[in-house]
């Protein structure tokens, strides 16, 4: 739902990048990489006025720094790569591993 960085232009692409290099070294360690997706993610606050079904990335972006945070500093696991459902939060077990099926949830 972000129309200043497309998700598919930006952090799939990047995604895509890591899973090719990781393909290309599969004798090596994997790269702890992940990539949590916002249903109906946006970066601006003052959308959220207008069409309140968007939800704010800020807050889990926060969430996902501090959970990488805590994997350098105290070696915890980082959750997998997860679609955080509309109104959800970064979950250890998610419903949606992987990519959001669909960006918008009415």
């Amino acid at each position: 739902m972000d129309a200043l960085l497309p998700i598919d232009d930006n952090a799939r692409a990047y995604a895509r990048c890591v899973a090719a290099i990781a393909r290309e070294n599969a004798n090596k360690e994997a790269p702890a990489y992940r990539i949590y997706e916002v249903q109906n993610g946006n970066h601006i606050e003052t959308f959220k006025l207008i069409f309140p079904q968007l939800e704010l990335i800020q807050p889990h972006a926060q969430h996902a720094f501090d959970l990488l945070v805590s994997a350098v500093e105290n070696g915890a696991e980082l959750p997998p790569s997860q679609c955080i459902p509309r109104g959800g939060a970064i979950s250890a077990s998610p419903s949606a591993p992987g990519h959001c099926a669909e960006l918008f949830a009415p």
